[in-house]
């Protein structure tokens, strides 16, 4: 194999030759995966059946990127917990500034992370976001990756050579416990809250990981932070003693609600409750930390490799005023080349980028939305490539953008997660679809 697009050829060349068993496999596969646990607000995940395909090289290239890359975050959070300066920079407030100092009884500062990388078959790379703070995709990344590994183009793929799949559930809970045996000094299998805000039936990626949790002897229950109550130095919820907390409930939610969840608060600062991922792992997941790391004043910690690093795999960033007249300027001067993002919110929510908007639009929402608190960004060179979309019951390659995700479990990387779609911005607010990840070696 002599590079990674030789698979796309390969896997596009089987597909138009038994394009009509293709279709009709693809029938069958929309029934699976509308069965299947792989929802988005309760509707079935939009996929395609088209897999990422990835070399030996490409997935050696994603550890040590990783590896690099949380020397680096480490380093930021260090310098967090050290120096009050430093903290003032990233302008949070002074209960999250509490919550982030408080040691989480265990020493992994990023327990689960998601980091999104614009990733090109060349090997060249930039990090779009790091989500540390409420990550997901799991279940769809093991659906899609389970039911589209059983296909016929895949099957077809598989004569000629060898595919790696992941596997992010089992190996979740044994990060999680062996964070918790740290917390606790005991072997003893802890109760376990998953814990969100959400409507009436959990998320099905919520109940697939209690149905994990349980097979590993710990019982586990859903539920909403602000049902949590506080006594007699224990966390519970109604009569059910809470030991271990996989939190999905985002930071700045809990900030937000902090009179509903005082309870649980109250349990984390007391130190009386094991919580994975702790609040200090908001320090990296606010985009404002992208500002930060171009900073050489702020950031004379890090060594010339590190900042080398960070100049060429980081996009620049700088924290947007609307105050500042001439950085105002200088973003609807050069529109075509800048994307704003809110500091911390997720699923694209609130992302503009230049190049969608004419100079008019551009300005204004700038001037309206920009008020609040903004980063302005490089925008990333964006990986394309052909992928197989069914439309009409015809199956055509059409050029797609896509993003890889990077499942991080205690600080190793465990999976991939791919988001494509044709528009510039890929995320669950707009267009867009999942597809199941292997790593492919020659047999």
């Amino acid at each position: 194999m002599n590079t990674t697009k030789e698979l796309y050829d390969v896997y596009e060349d089987i597909v138009r030759k038994n394009e009509g068993v293709f279709l009709q496999d693809h029938r069958a596969i929309l029934k699976k995966v509308e069965e299947s646990p792989a929802k988005y607000k309760g509707s079935p995940v939009e996929f395609l059946y088209q897999p990422m395909l990835l070399s030996d090289e490409d997935f050696k290239r994603f550890q040590d990127l990783t590896d690099m890359l949380l020397v680096i975050l480490n380093k930021v959070i260090q310098q967090y917990l050290e120096e009050p300066t430093f903290r003032s920079y990233f302008g949070f407030s002074p209960l999250l500034e509490k919550l982030i100092l408080k040691d989480p009884g265990y020493k992994i500062n990023i327990p689960m992370g998601r980091f999104d990388i614009f990733y090109h078959l060349d090997g060249t790379f930039q990090f779009c976001e790091l989500n540390a703070d409420g990550s997901s995709g799991m279940v769809e990344a093991r659906e899609l990756q389970k039911i589209i590994g059983e296909s016929f183009a895949v099957t077809e793929l598989k004569k000629k050579y060898s595919l790696k799949d992941f596997e992010v559930f089992n190996s979740w809970a044994e990060a999680l416990l062996a964070n918790y045996r740290e917390f606790s000094k005991t072997e003893e299998k802890p109760q376990i809250a998953i814990i969100d805000w959400f409507d009436g039936q959990p998320p099905s990626e919520f109940m697939e990981f209690q149905k994990t949790f349980e097979a590993f002897g710990c019982k586990t229950i859903i539920t909403s932070p602000s049902e949590l109550t506080y006594r007699d130095q224990k966390l519970y919820h109604g009569d059910f003693r809470i030991d271990c907390i996989y939190r999905r409930a985002v930071t700045w939610e809990i900030i937000e609600h902090q009179d509903q969840v005082q309870d649980f608060i109250n349990a984390y600062l007391d130190g009386n409750v094991c919580v994975v991922g702790p609040l200090r792992s908001q320090v990296i997941h606010n985009k404002i930390v992208f500002a930060i790391l171009h900073d050489e004043e702020k950031t004379a910690f890090l060594n010339k490799e590190e900042r080398a690093f960070v100049k060429k795999h980081i996009p620049y960033t700088r924290e947007f005023y609307a105050a500042d007249k001439e950085l105002v300027n200088f973003a609807i001067e050069n529109k075509d080349t800048l994307v704003l993002k809110p500091m911390d919110r997720y699923a694209s929510k609130g992302v503009c980028i230049g190049a969608d908007f004419t100079k008019e639009e551009w300005a204004q929402i700038i001037e309206n939305i920009a008020e609040e608190e903004y980063i302005l960004q490089e925008l990333c060179k964006i990986p394309r490539l052909p992928m197989a979309m069914v439309k009409e019951n015809k199956v055509d390659f059409i050029e797609n953008n896509y993003l890889i995700g990077l499942f991080m479990y205690n600080e190793k990387l465990q999976g991939l997660y791919t988001r494509t779609g044709t528009k510039n911005i890929i995320g669950s607010i707009v267009e867009c679809y999942t597809a199941p990840n292997f790593v492919v070696s020659e047999r």
